[in-house]
């Protein structure tokens, strides 16, 4: 046993201390099992920099300059890698959220990730106050209105330290999934050092992000990437407007060294491509391309679809499918999220119903 603080050489394998620094009640890890022979279960590290409380008002209308009082509303924990987690404890994955959250809306955060979502967090706090998005929905026209507060700064000291955790995790991670764009450019370089941190460790890892963060990224070669379209136009600087150049782009990822590319297209399902790659070890599965395209549906809110789509490929991934069913179930899991308001609170069932639905159509 591998003692999970920095003080490793004061800390001897297996020893009492060692015990003590994986039983303490406050350490970020608590909860999280070590990797043992025998340990079976896989575990998903989901990374959120720029979380927030994410509020939505529900009301009638949106009138200006008046006094409006909503009669219900709803507040979760958001942030892309915060939703991949929900997506996988939903359909029965074993995840742990690693957030980046300050004061008391940091606080809050961490308390609906643990009790109302029964996550397991591995938490990074930062001196600036968590940000909150609120959300204004006008239930009769399903129009919605939302309100963003400014990202948390983050120093480079805190930087150093999500770092240390992000090694101290590593042991007990099956795969590292990065979400999301940087709060703050101290963090512009930080999943391009996460990605290197696992590819020593033998870990395969998934970026879903935009800007200079995602750029820096691609230069450490993470196993799969997820742009949409407009992420992918915006980084190549060109349009991108029909399928040819969809493919293009994903083809453009592919010459970078990225094994695994997923387009996502929003209701038009996703672009997956797999093209085994001399650089990356372990690379489970034959040269592919496919759209992966789902059903129409009535939409509630496509908010977090995206992420619920990462997180199927993280469980295809890690539980050691096929690349043309790990897509099915991806989209089929962002499908679902779609039809109902609540991020990330489908069923396996509502999913398995979508899989026979899902389209696999060649290149």
């Amino acid at each position: 046993m591998k003692c999970p603080q920095n003080a490793v050489k004061y800390c001897p394998p297996d020893s009492a201390k060692t015990q003590a620094c994986w039983d303490a009640p406050d350490a970020p890890w608590r909860g999280i099992r070590r990797k043992t022979p025998d340990r079976r279960t896989v575990v998903i590290l989901t990374i959120t920099p720029n979380p927030c409380v994410d509020k939505t008002l529900f009301i009638d209308a949106l009138r200006p300059g008046e006094k409006i009082r909503a009669p219900r509303y709803g507040c979760i924990a958001g942030g892309k890698g915060c939703n991949v987690s929900r997506a996988i404890k939903a359909m029965g994955g074993d995840t742990v959220a690693m957030p980046f959250v300050g004061g008391h809306t940091g606080r809050h955060v961490v308390d609906m990730l643990e009790q109302q979502d029964g996550l397991r967090c591995a938490t990074v706090w930062v001196k600036d106050m968590t940000r909150t998005i609120t959300t204004v929905l006008e239930e009769p026209i399903h129009r919605q209105t939302a309100l963003f507060e400014p990202g948390s700064r983050v120093t480079s000291e805190e930087c150093r330290k999500a770092l240390e955790l992000v090694e101290q995790l590593l042991p007990e991670a099956d795969l590292i999934t990065m979400n999301g764009s940087a709060p703050d450019a101290t963090l512009d370089n930080f999943y391009h050092d996460v990605v290197m941190l696992a590819h020593k460790a033998g870990v395969k890892t998934i970026v879903d992000a935009y800007g200079a963060i995602f750029e820096r990224a691609l230069e450490a070669l993470p196993y799969m990437v997820k742009p949409n379209a407009e992420e992918a136009q915006q980084l190549l600087q060109r349009a991108i407007t029909n399928r040819a150049e969809q493919w293009a782009a994903v083809d453009w990822f592919h010459d970078k060294g990225i094994p695994l590319v997923v387009l996502s297209l929003g209701a038009d399902g996703a672009l997956v491509s797999f093209r085994d790659c001399p650089s990356i070890r372990d690379c489970p599965w034959e040269d592919a391309q496919f759209h992966a395209h789902p059903p129409a549906i009535e939409e509630v809110n496509p908010v977090g679809s995206g992420d619920a789509l990462v997180a199927g490929f993280a469980l295809g991934i890690t539980q050691d499918m096929d690349i043309e069913s790990t897509a099915r179930r991806a989209v089929a899991m962002g499908t679902a999220n779609a039809m109902s308001w609540d991020i990330g609170t489908f069923t396996k069932t509502e999913v398995d119903v979508l899989l026979p639905k899902i389209q696999i159509l060649a290149k």
